[in-house]
């Protein structure tokens, strides 16, 4: 087993930070860092996608349906659902998004 940094694994989006933990075909999972007041832009599922809130609060537009997510909760959907994470929340958020199976597979 190899030790790996995440801090080596870091990708900058003009609203979000994006570390991939994990790519491979069965699966692919990236710890999101999202700003107070940021959104990530509505779009449909490319996969299953379970989200897993480690910091903060999250506000998740699933297919009209608004779930709000704090510490330790999670939510998943199907692949082509409509969906948008937003943080509107006054704290950074921090979360896993964990996708099977990866869709650049």
């Amino acid at each position: 087993m190899a030790k790996i940094s995440i801090d080596s694994l870091v990708e900058f989006g003009d609203t979000f930070v994006r570390k991939n933990l994990a790519d491979i075909p069965e699966l692919q999972m990236n710890l999101v860092t999202l700003p107070a007041g940021q959104s990530l832009p509505a779009h449909n599922a490319n996969s299953n996608v379970r989200l897993l809130v480690l910091q903060g609060e999250l506000t998740v537009d699933v297919a009209g349906d608004m779930i709000t997510l704090g510490v330790h909760e999670m939510a998943d959907t199907t692949t082509g659902t409509p969906m948008q994470i937003m943080n509107k929340s006054a704290v950074d958020t921090a979360f896993l998004v964990i996708k099977t199976p990866n869709p650049e597979s």
